[in-house]
């Protein structure tokens, strides 16, 4: 397996690193809050071709690879992880609808082109506040009449709760089914009632809030999938290949930035960078963050093989994001008094590894899902 990045897949990831650099880092303290700038910005990145990478090109979109995609939003999360976050967190769920459905409705593909280009926006509806990331313990439900779903129940941290323009939902078929489906609904649709952001620590010009479903319709042709499990499962595994190439974007931005600052700054006459405890330090973070971009690209390289990737995602996972969460802690400290401030950007680095380790899966169930394998592996089959 090659981990060489040739001349077209470093032309992506520069390209992504030059532009957030240039039109995302400098306005990180407005896009914390301003939600008009943030969808500005949103909309610039579509012009950019930042919309739409995992969608075939008749579709409208790039056809770009799980590997190539890595690299986009590695590179644009060197200059804000929040911006890429909620770029592949969009991706992905037009991805989703555009490839991973094998009996959709004509009618519902006719929305891809537009959700290719970032005129329409999409919200992926799983969890739950008793079930989190777990879809088998999902209370909300839908029942079929003639040609008609009711849909009923609450579903908590949805991202673009308010704003998306359509949502997969995933629900149980029926209320005392086991199994799943995953629905389209369109926005607006009767009974479909948005509730509530709440401010977390990062991040608030994104409304994360919650949907509440009081027996909201839709036709039968809306069924995304009969086995709506199945496909939540392959959405967290897309979500673990891409979330650590954020994560890595940002710790790598971190250590960047730190030495850079103690290059300059000066301690019994002369740079603190000269000090070898601090070049020590650097080393063993830069060589975490390179294990860790050495397991994003294999784990992309498995996606596009078609394997399974469920196990070597949650590893992924759980080591890019503990990393990131580690190297950001310890650039704060370098930084000294500076790391600090709240309006330090490396106080919001650490904050986005906070966010990082917790979404797609918290560290604690990755190590579930690689300790499940383990032990299928050497226990004893009954």
């Amino acid at each position: 397996m090659n981990f060489l990045i040739d001349q077209q897949h470093q032309a992506i990831f520069e390209k992504a690193k030059a532009y957030s650099v240039e039109c995302l880092a400098p306005f990180a303290s407005q896009l914390e809050n301003d939600r008009e700038l943030l969808k500005a910005k949103m909309k610039e990145m579509a012009e950019q071709g930042f919309y739409g990478l995992g969608i075939p090109k008749e579709m409208g979109g790039h056809s770009y690879n799980y590997l190539q995609m890595s690299l986009v939003y590695e590179g644009l999360a060197y200059g804000s992880g929040i911006m890429s976050f909620l770029l592949q967190l969009q991706n992905n769920i037009n991805m989703e609808i555009a490839t991973f459905y094998e009996d959709i409705d004509p009618e519902i593909l006719k929305v891809v082109p537009d959700l290719a280009n970032g005129n329409k926006t999409t919200a992926f509806v799983l969890t739950e506040n008793a079930s989190g990331c777990d879809p088998s313990a999902t209370n909300a439900y839908a029942e079929l009449d003639g040609d008609v779903y009711h849909i009923h129940g609450q579903k908590d941290w949805i991202t673009n709760a308010q704003d998306a323009d359509y949502f997969n939902v995933m629900v149980k078929d029926g209320k005392d089914s086991q199994n799943m489906i995953m629905l389209f609904v369109e926005k607006g649709t009767p009974g479909l009632r948005y509730i509530a952001n709440r401010e977390r620590m990062i991040g608030n010009g994104i409304i994360v809030g919650s949907l509440e479903f009081d027996n909201c319709t839709v036709p039968k042709t809306n069924l995304l999938s009969a086995n709506g499990f199945k496909e939540a499962l392959k959405a967290i595994d897309v979500a673990r290949v891409f979330t650590p190439a954020i994560a890595i974007g940002v710790a790598q931005q971190a250590v960047d930035s730190v030495a850079e600052y103690l290059g300059q700054r000066e301690s019994f006459g002369k740079p603190i960078l000269t000090n070898q405890g601090i070049q020590w330090q650097l080393a063993e973070m830069n060589t975490k963050i390179e294990a860790a971009r050495c397991l994003l690209y294999k784990t992309a390289a498995v996606m596009d093989s078609g394997e399974p990737v469920a196990t070597i995602a949650a590893m992924n996972k759980l080591f890019a994001t503990d990393v990131a969460m580690e190297v950001t802690v310890k650039c704060a400290q370098l930084f000294g008094a500076e790391g600090f401030m709240k309006d330090a950007p490396i106080a919001k680095s650490m904050a986005v590894a906070k966010m990082l380790q917790i979404v797609d899966g918290t560290s604690e169930i990755q190590k579930i899902v690689v300790g499940r394998g383990i032990a299928r592996q050497y226990l004893p089959r009954r």
